[in-house]
This record gives C-alpha cells, sequence and structure tokens, in this order.
C-alpha cells in the first residue's frame, strides 16, 4: 500500500515539475532595457519579450542604458550572478557602446572585446547559465536610401565570440537592417525615437511599437533556432 501511494505521488508531481519556471536573464543597453516608467515614449525590446512567453518563463530584466562588455565585466556581472541560478538562459546584447571612445568607461577595442566578451560568457557558463549572444540593433541612419553601418567590425566581433564559446547568436543587427532597408527612411520614424542632449540630436531610442516589432523578431529567432526550452513556451500570437 506505501509503495502505490509513493508512485501516486510521484506521479501528480510529473506535472509541477516539468511546468517549473524557468529564467530568461536580459543583460544589455539601452535598446533592450526598462523605459517606460520613468520615459512614457521610450521603449526597449526586453520589456516586450516578456509578453511572447508562457508564464513558465520569468523574463527578469536587468539591461540599462550604457552597458558594454567592459562595464559588465568591471561592474555589474557578478552582483547580476548573485541573483541568478543554475540552468537560467541568458540573452546578452553588446555592442552599441563598446566602440563609443568618447564615453571612456564603456569603450573597448574590438580585439578588447574580443576578450571581454569571452570573459563575460566564460563566467555565466561556469555558473551554469545557458548563454545566448545577440548583436545590437541597427539605427536608421541611411545613405542613398541604404543603412549604414555603425558598428564597423564590433558586430563580427560578437558573432565571432559565438563561434568560439560554441553558444546560440540571435544575429539581430542583421535582421534589422534588413527590416529597415524594407521598411525605408521615411516609415522608421514609427519604430525610432530620436534623444537629444539639449539641442542635439544624439542617437536613436525605439518606441513602443519598435519594441513590439523587435521583440517579436526576437522570439522568432528563438523558435527558428529550436533553443531548448524557451522555443517551447512561446505565445504563437506573438510571433506571427
Amino acid at each position: 500500500m506505501k509503495k502505490i501511494l509513493l508512485c501516486m505521488a510521484i506521479a501528480l508531481s510529473l506535472p509541477t515539475l516539468c511546468m517549473a519556471k524557468k529564467a530568461l536573464v536580459l543583460m544589455g543597453d539601452a535598446s533592450m532595457a526598462r523605459h517606460s516608467i520613468a520615459n512614457p515614449d521610450v521603449r526597449g525590446w526586453g520589456e516586450e519579450l516578456e509578453k511572447c512567453f508562457t508564464k513558465n518563463v520569468e523574463v527578469r530584466n536587468f539591461a540599462q542604458a550604457g552597458e558594454s562588455a567592459r562595464t559588465l565585466i568591471n561592474n555589474r556581472l557578478d552582483k547580476i550572478i548573485e541573483q541568478c541560478a543554475s540552468g537560467d538562459y541568458v540573452i546578452l546584447q553588446v555592442g552599441q557602446n563598446d566602440l563609443r571612445e568618447e564615453y571612456g568607461s564603456m569603450y573597448s577595442s574590438t580585439a578588447d572585446l574580443v576578450e571581454q566578451l569571452s570573459a563575460v560568457v566564460e563566467k555565466l557558463k561556469d555558473n551554469k547559465m545557458k548563454v545566448i549572444l545577440c548583436t545590437p540593433i541597427a539605427h536608421p541612419f541611411y545613405v542613398n536610401d541604404k543603412v549604414v553601418n555603425r558598428y564597423g567590425g564590433y558586430v563580427d566581433v560578437i558573432r565571432r565570440v559565438a563561434q568560439l564559446k560554441k553558444v546560440d547568436l540571435i544575429d539581430l543587427y542583421q535582421l534589422t537592417e534588413d527590416w529597415l532597408n524594407n521598411m525605408g527612411k521615411d516609415n522608421a520614424q514609427l519604430f525610432y525615437k530620436q534623444v537629444s542632449n539639449n539641442t542635439t540630436p544624439r542617437e536613436y531610442l525605439l518606441t513602443e511599437t519598435g519594441a513590439v516589432e523587435i521583440s517579436r523578431m526576437v522570439a522568432k529567432e528563438i523558435v527558428a533556432q529550436k533553443i531548448p526550452y524557451l522555443s517551447k513556451q512561446m505565445l504563437h500570437t506573438n510571433v506571427h
């Protein structure tokens, strides 16, 4: 009788174990970060990504404006890891700030970025976290109706590190560059908001519409690449 009751208890617990919630941790720059409370006109695509998953995925957004591989490894990575667990998934997006020499502590040469980004990935893997690298989003800077790659070789560095470290890659730069080229300059203002430093246009962030569209690109890539667990927890109404 005891064996029967034990078997019944195990059987009843299996659905709970199978449906255990997993965390998806977001680390990256302003294009991914939360903005909606402080600035209702701006969104990060990470804010919208959580709406693409079932309740079995807890999206935890640690992205912030000004983040780079250097600021992560020097300032924030250990503190973030302390709040995470073995088996958590991580989407890591850098590149937007790493190339800005004028920003000082954020800057890395392409050679330094290989070393720093590799160190971040290794530390996450050492803590048994499942890493997905993500290239930065393209911005609507057009020349002769074509988007200009303002990142130079930095995007290729991220692609190369993904290969070297054998982790998944979402090539969001290529996806958003193609998307911007297809929509054209006149339509891009619906998806991007130009922010200014005093009166000088400085850079582009995403509108809510833009953040929704880019979050769907990420969701579709997770499904297309059949990334374990995450691809099975997608709300398909948000990826079509």
